[in-house]
């Protein structure tokens, strides 16, 4: 605090009624002292961009295994549709000749087509898809890191009533996944290097078109636009929204959907992302956490493949203004880069580089006091408050609170890991752990 009290809350019932928990701490260097406070968020939302799927509930009776002779690709095949994959062995070839291919429905088709008695999967997969080169997902063999490439399995039926027999069944395995069927694309066109407009034509279309997924696109076209355009939108029409864009517009979304009246269903509704910004910390941290490489096309698969993740959304309070965050909160040093290489927003992401370079030669002192209720585990951090703090809104009880005194360099405080995607600035924050991690840097 400097005069004026910045208050980090949990949410538990309705926008007026907020509940606080605080604070974990990192460990201290030699030369830099470190905490990481962790409060107890307020809402879940949920993250369409999320490649680890929670569970959905009770697993789906066992679909029927399809045998059938075919051609795959124009190459005779006996192909077997199972309840997760659709796997095929060139007729004549030997168990262990490496003639048995496969694509996991879940993980390698981005959609499917019937043409009377040709079946057409669109593919995107590490690997060859042709039949004539290596196979998609070879049988015994993980994936690696190499990007995804698009591509088709055309598998020809001997009869047009086969085709729709099959097509009936991928469909239904399909429905069984919880792919969404329609969203809502807010596009920043300012955002970045402005190329949100660009991305959402050349690199999103593509992929969403391949997925028979249907769709409504609207621009933003003034800041809070996005904000505005969540507390208006009919919810009940779409599956999901997914911003093209920053991390700036995603927090105006999740602010958009908690100011209406209907916060508590409409904070439900999935969220994703598609990096087209300056820094696109929550792709990163989102792609890092399932171990898929940063890639557009790799954020648009996820959202395509209907995976979710529960995000915790934090409440501050500044005075009388309170808004909501789902990244971070900084004062001092990265703050002041952020605002300041506004003028060089143009250079994209190289501007916050650019920027920081020039401050870290010039730093600035901070003085101020952080009060924070420590996670279990780190209660020695930070010295015993004596007198008795109190919030507005907010449950004091048995609340044991400490506080660091500056003057501070910078004061990092973190829903996620990442901050962009090539800064890690709290490697043990989780999308949805309770807590929100600070890191300190102190003038010592």
């Amino acid at each position: 605090s400097t005069g004026e009290k910045t208050i980090i809350t949990r949410r538990t019932t309705s926008p007026s009624s907020p509940k606080l928990a605080l604070a974990r701490s990192l460990a201290r260097s030699n030369h830099i002292d470190t905490s990481q406070l962790k409060l107890v968020r307020l809402v879940s939302s949920q993250s369409m961009a999320d490649p680890q799927a929670e569970a959905r509930g009770p697993p789906e009776p066992r679909a029927e295994t399809l045998v059938e002779l075919v051609r795959v690709n124009g190459s005779a095949a006996e192909a077997t549709l199972s309840s997760a994959e659709l796997a095929w062995r060139t007729t004549g070839a030997g168990r262990d000749s490496g003639g048995r291919r496969k694509l996991e429905l879940e993980s390698d088709v981005l959609g499917f087509q019937v043409e009377g008695r040709s079946l057409k999967l669109a593919t995107f997969t590490r690997g060859d898809v042709t039949g004539a080169g290596r196979p998609p997902s070879p049988v015994g063999c993980g994936g690696g890191a190499e990007d995804r490439k698009r591509g088709e399995v055309a598998v020809e039926m001997e009869s047009e009533e086969a085709a729709e027999r099959w097509g009936h069944a991928i469909r239904d395995r399909f429905a069984s996944l919880g792919r969404p069927k329609r969203l809502f694309f807010i596009v920043n066109p300012y955002g970045g290097k402005r190329g949100g407009r660009k991305i959402f034509q050349t690199e999103v279309l593509p992929l969403i078109d391949a997925a028979h997924i249907h769709y409504t696109m609207q621009e933003t076209n003034y800041r809070l636009h996005a904000q505005e355009i969540a507390g208006s939108l009919d919810l009940k029409k779409y599956d999901g929204i997914v911003c093209v864009s920053g991390d700036g517009i995603l927090v105006e979304v999740v602010n958009g959907l908690l100011q209406r009246d209907d916060w508590d269903k409409a904070i439900k509704v999935p969220l994703g992302i598609i990096p087209a910004g300056t820094g696109n910390g929550m792709v990163q941290g989102l792609l890092h956490s399932a171990g898929e490489p940063f890639s557009m096309s790799n954020a648009v698969f996820a959202i395509i493949r209907g995976h979710r993740r529960a995000l915790d959304v934090t409440s501050v309070v500044q005075g009388k203004t309170r808004f909501f965050s789902v990244m971070m909160l900084t004062w001092g040093l990265v703050a002041d880069i952020d605002i300041e290489s506004e003028k060089f927003r143009w250079m994209g992401s190289a501007r916050i580089d650019f920027y920081s370079l020039l401050r870290a030669v010039n730093l600035r002192r901070y003085n101020g006091r952080i009060l924070f209720v420590p996670a279990p585990g780190y209660e020695g951090f930070g010295d015993p408050v004596e007198q008795t703090i109190s919030c507005p809104s907010t449950d004091d009880a048995d609340l044991e609170w400490r506080s660091l005194k500056g003057p501070f360099v910078n004061v990092w405080i973190s829903n996620i890991a990442f901050a962009s995607e090539g800064v890690m600035i709290a490697p043990q924050a989780q999308f949805a752990d309770g807590y929100l991690d600070a890191a300190i840097i102190k003038d010592c």
